[in-house]
């Protein structure tokens, strides 16, 4: 997934929490560790649909320090419904801190 993707994802998740309207530097802050832990779930998705022998060949890929266009072509060459999985996954991030914001209002 590309970063441009993260960075819009991240800040409509932020409007729908209401966060929209925090101070500058509290908002870049938190923009940026939303999408540090948007980009490790969609890791970590990818990651789990590799087989051994894909595995394998992602440890080898990082040897050469890979930028982002050429790790989403292995994956995508590597885990059928990449997209939607990513989609999926996600959504359910969005749904976990948007019921955290929301408790965190309430208090």
């Amino acid at each position: 997934m590309e970063k441009d993707l993260i960075a819009q994802f991240v800040e409509n998740l932020i409007k729908q929490a209401g966060l929209d309207s925090v101070p500058e530097n509290f908002r870049a802050e938190y923009t940026e560790k939303i999408a540090m832990e948007a980009q490790k779930r969609v890791g970590l998705i990818a990651l789990k649909e590799l087989d051994k022998e894909a595995l394998d060949e992602f440890a080898d890929l990082m040897k050469d320090q890979p930028d982002t266009k050429e790790m989403n072509i292995f994956f995508a060459e590597h885990i059928p419904n990449l997209e939607d999985k990513v989609a999926v996954g996600l959504r359910e991030f969005a749904e976990e801190f948007l019921t955290s914001a929301e408790k965190l209002k309430q208090e």
